[in-house]
Order: C-alpha cells, then structure tokens, then sequence
C-alpha cells in the first residue's frame, strides 16, 4: 500500500481538553482574556484614531496612563512597539486598557452571558452599555476629578464629538468582545484544524492523511 507517516502529537489546549469540565473550565479562563485583550485594542485604535484626526481633544490614553503612573514627561526615545510617540505614560495606559478590557469582558462571561441568554449580537448590547458607562462615567469622572482641565461625563467638556466617539469607541469594543469571547467558548474555535496545502501535496505525493493523535 502507500508510505504512512506517523502521526504528530498535539499538545492538549482548551480545546483539546473537549467537552469535559476540564476543557470547559480552561476556555472559560482564557475567552475573557483573549476577547478582552483583542476588544482592548480595538477600542484604543478608535478612540486614539477620532483624537490623531481632530474629532475629539480627549487623548484617552495620555489621560489614562497619568491617571495611573502620574505626570508624563517628553522623551527623545519612545516604544514604537507600543505605539508611544514621546510619551512616558503611554505603555502605562496601553496595558491599563487591555487589563480593563479583559476585567469588562470577565464580567461579560460571569454575568451577562449567563443572564443574556441569546446570540453573541444580543449580548453585546448590555457589553455595550457597561463600556459605555466605564469610560463615560468611571474613567471621565476620575479624569475631571485629577487634573484642571475638565473632561465632564462623557467626555462633555473635551470637544463636541467626544461623546459620541466615546460611544462609537464602546460599541466596538463591545461587537468584537462578544464575537470573540463566543467564539472562545466554543471547543471547535481551539480544535487543530488541517492545512488544505499539505493535503493537497499529500494527495499528490500518494501518501495517506496523518492520524491526529
């Protein structure tokens, strides 16, 4: 008969686990962190996006990194990797956004998933609305609170667009949030799936599929 390659051993992710509540423990951890950091940056492209184009003078991320590290400072080198451009509190508010991110997408997978049940578009509506409230009301009061020039709710007192972008920028957080974490949750998303150019070649070369092991 034709040559057999030995199979390759998978190692077991969340997905292999299958079914049991070992696997579904484990993609139960890891959906909030993975929507949650995908969603983040999301969120941070469209808010910091509407500020680099003049739609809003909130720079959230600036505003949010001095929140928590204190005042910035100018520097002559920056961390492009992070996109930083001459801003010491920069890397601080792009890991402070992807850390509220995943803790918003945790709350998602413990409360609203369970309360909403219906499909991943139905739960980001509520998804929505917390974001909303969290940079609208949470991050905007704490930003009107520590420094001189206000923010307002919302943004009211950073520019005529800011409340909206705020809310365009929660509603994307919440659409890819919800995809993801669906998608997450679902063992088939974590399943190996074949190379449709190595069986080709397989075919081709007259050697049998591998056994997935």
């Amino acid at each position: 008969g034709h040559p057999r390659r030995r199979g390759r051993a998978v190692s077991a992710g969340p997905g292999q686990a299958g079914g049991g509540s070992l696997g579904r423990l484990a993609r139960a951890v890891a959906a909030p962190i993975v929507s949650g950091a995908v969603a983040a940056i999301v969120f941070l492209v469209m808010i910091q996006g509407a500020f680099h184009r003049g739609h809003t003078d909130l720079d959230f991320n600036h505003v949010l990194g001095t929140l928590i590290q204190g005042d910035a400072a100018e520097v002559g080198t920056t961390d492009e990797a992070l996109g930083v451009v001459g801003d010491t509190v920069g890397p601080t508010g792009l890991w402070a956004t992807i850390l509220g991110g995943i803790v918003l997408m945790a709350i998602h997978e413990l409360v609203i998933v369970r309360l909403v049940r219906r499909r991943w578009i139905v739960q980001a509506v509520p998804l929505a609305v917390l974001t909303m409230l969290a940079v609208g009301v949470l991050f905007c009061g704490l930003a009107t609170a520590r420094f001189d020039t206000p923010t307002g709710l919302f943004g009211v007192d950073a520019g005529g667009m800011t409340p909206l972008v705020i809310v365009l920028s929660s509603i994307g957080f919440a659409i890819v949030g919800a995809r993801v974490h669906d998608l997450a949750r679902d063992a088939a998303w974590w399943e190996e799936r074949p190379d449709p150019m190595t069986e080709r070649l397989e075919e081709v070369a007259g050697i049998e599929p591998v056994d997935r092991v």
